[in-house]
């Protein structure tokens, strides 16, 4: 990585799909890596898998007490790699499916405790390292942080939010020559569909049976149309190595860029948005899921 001998990088959400394809790719690479896990002993299992490389830490994004324990093993791998922070990757997300009025706000609360104040909670508490390396930030949004579809309006949100973030904090840490990406993919191949999946099924526990028949008179059907979205969107997935990919180039290029699109679908869609007037795209984006 430029400038940086012995680089080490933080990242969150670490214990799967493109958390863990990030650090397979960055260890190959000669990164130690800290990754950030809920659950302990899959962070165990992760290093047994990468190997001793791969520092494991238990991290909640939405507590600035696990924040701070997470950095302070960031800043004792450092000392003992004799190392500097070369980047963070804002990995952690938390998808809930279902129309706005429906969700409890206590879950739309936690989709922007978790993507977009849990971000914010990461790069504050590291800044004061990654400004001593010059080192960069990576921070995760997705398509639908710049274009929004039935069902995913609060987990859109939060994206945009990361979206504005990112750019404010280029032009604020210009000064120290930190670097800031944005990563946007479109479909992936992780975990992650199965558990919005099993979220959206758990929606009625949520509500009342006069709320839900509002937008799903037919509930069983619901559930069976997003089931087939999801099967639909992962045949066209990407694998997470094409993030990792892009991830990798925004921590080493010299010039990285401020966005990265990943995948065909989100280029198209993204397009489209830039091209078509508001209603027009209105259109295609209510026949991009079926649950309703």
């Amino acid at each position: 990585m430029p400038d940086n001998a012995n680089p080490v990088v933080f990242i969150t959400a670490g214990a799967s799909g493109i958390g863990t394809a990030c650090a397979r790719l960055l260890m190959a690479t000669g990164v130690t890596v800290v990754a950030g896990v809920r659950d302990p002993h899959k962070g165990e299992v992760l290093q047994q898998q990468l190997g001793s490389a791969l520092v494991p830490v238990q991290l909640d994004v939405t507590d600035s007490a696990s924040i701070a324990a997470a950095i302070d093993v960031v800043q004792a791998t450092l000392s003992h790699q004799g190392g500097r922070l070369a980047g963070i990757v804002n990995n952690a997300t938390n998808e809930r499916h279902g129309p706005i009025e429906l969700l409890p706000m206590a879950l739309i609360r936690d989709e922007i405790e978790v993507d977009y104040l849990g971000t914010v909670g990461v790069v504050k508490a590291a800044l004061p390292l990654l400004r001593q390396a010059r080192g960069r930030i990576v921070n995760f949004s997705s398509m639908n942080g710049r274009c929004v579809f039935r069902s995913i309006g609060a987990n859109s949100a939060a994206k945009y939010a990361i979206e504005a973030l990112s750019d404010a904090l280029r032009l604020e840490l210009a000064p120290w020559g930190i670097e800031v990406a944005l990563v946007e993919p479109g479909a992936i191949a992780t975990p992650l569909w199965e558990k919005a999946l099993q979220k959206f099924v758990e929606l009625p526990t949520h509500v009342s049976a006069d709320q839900l028949q509002l937008y799903y008179p037919d509930w069983p059907a619901a559930v069976a149309h997003a089931a087939a979205d999801k099967e639909r969107f992962l045949r066209g997935a990407l694998p997470p190595e094409r993030v990792a990919a892009a991830v990798l180039h925004a921590l080493t290029a010299r010039r990285p860029k401020a966005r990265y699109v990943v995948g065909w679908d989100a280029r198209i869609v993204l397009f489209m948005k830039w091209l078509l007037p508001d209603r027009w795209f209105d259109q295609i984006a209510m026949l991009a899921f079926n649950d309703q």
